[in-house]
């Protein structure tokens, strides 16, 4: 130790050498460990390399398909026209960018709220000057009942969205007023939509993660709102609304109501429709609206050709007699019945492309 002490600097400058060394020695092992991974990946991208040039056999016996120039610029012509069809495909979808239906962007809730309660007065109006039934106990709120029953209350998201519908109910409500005969009974049972105001994003873990779905804790009123069980909304793809209109008339009425659906250039369809009869409460409601169809007025002007294929009558004279009764008169086969009416419409949009995220660590512009 005394000689250590003697040679104090001799001896620490020996130990420094010793730990340079020793730190050399370690870079030198990380350099070569290094180089070993570099090299080993500089194979493998070399070996992958050398596979792309020289093509891979999709097919057996056809002739490999390899990374050349010709490949890659009938590639890059592959994704021009995939992206073209994906193009033509949502037009075809959305239809007419002129005839979109759009919600304000500037409603507020106490500006939609005022519009909810103006349209459903409107649509009310309407019905009543064009001699179309509603409901006496309960007029349908077309859609709006949660608002329409409770003084004060009005939507607290997704202005625009709803503002959509209601202008989307007020074209449903129009084409079916328009769709119905002159004097051919209609009552208007209820327009139902699906209440995306109360939709939220369904967490991870649980069905539908990452979709919209109803808020499980709010109170819904299901007078006039319903969730949708059949859509045409694809996930990331297409956009879907839904709607139910419920009426009761004949079938004349919903024949041209879901012709002018159909040639209205919308992007509405037509996911389903639910024929019933009439209860008898509603017969009776629009017993003397009935009496008015222009079918009932011709039964007792034609001449009979079916004989008693339905009822006990009189068979027919053969021909060539000459009848009784120089009264022609028809045999009515098929009475026509009020019918209850369900049309499912969805409204179809193509969701807003948004652009990439910017790679990591890019600077945001």
């Amino acid at each position: 130790m005394q000689n250590f002490k003697k040679n104090l600097g001799f001896n620490l400058l020996l130990i420094a050498l010793a730990a340079a060394f020793l730190a050399g020695c370690a870079i030198a092992y990380l350099a070569w460990r290094g180089g070993a991974s570099s090299a080993l990946l500089l194979q493998r991208a070399r070996i992958e390399q050398s596979a792309l040039l020289r093509g891979h056999a999709f097919v057996p016996g056809a002739p490999a398909v390899s990374l050349n120039e010709d490949n890659v610029a009938k590639a890059a012509d592959d994704v021009k026209a995939l992206e073209a069809h994906l193009g033509s495909l949502r037009v075809a979808v959305s239809g007419n960018p002129e005839l979109a239906i759009k919600g304000k962007p500037s409603a507020n809730s106490a500006e939609l709220s005022a519009l909810l309660r103006e349209s459903v007065d409107g649509w009310r109006k309407l019905a009543a000057d064009n001699g179309i039934k509603l409901s006496p106990t309960d007029p349908t709120a077309f859609g709006f009942h949660r608002y329409i029953h409770n003084q004060g209350t009005s939507p607290k998201r997704e202005f625009q969205k709803v503002d959509q519908q209601r202008q989307v109910i007020d074209f449903l409500v129009r084409q079916l007023v328009e769709s119905r005969p002159p004097g051919s009974p209609l009552l208007f049972e209820s327009v139902d939509r699906e209440p995306v105001e109360t939709f939220v994003l369904i967490p991870e873990g649980k069905p539908g993660a990452g979709t919209y779905g109803p808020e499980p804790d709010v109170a819904r009123d299901v007078i006039d709102e319903f969730i949708a069980a059949r859509t045409f909304e694809r996930r990331d793809l297409v956009e879907c609304t839904s709607f139910r209109v419920r009426f009761v008339g004949y079938t004349p009425t919903l024949r041209t109501f879901v012709n002018k659906i159909r040639n209205s250039g919308r992007p509405l369809v037509i996911s389903s429709i639910d024929v019933g009869v009439a209860t008898p409460e509603v017969q009776k409601l629009l017993a003397s609206a009935s009496a008015l169809a222009p079918a009932a007025a011709s039964t007792a002007t034609a001449p009979s050709v079916i004989g008693n294929f339905f009822r006990d009558e009189p068979v027919a004279a053969a021909a060539g007699a000459k009848s009784a009764s120089t009264e022609d008169k028809r045999v009515l086969v098929v009475p026509r019945k009020l019918s209850t009416f369900i049309v499912q419409v969805d409204y179809l949009s193509i969701p807003e492309e948004k652009p990439p995220a910017p790679a990591e660590g890019e600077p945001k512009k």
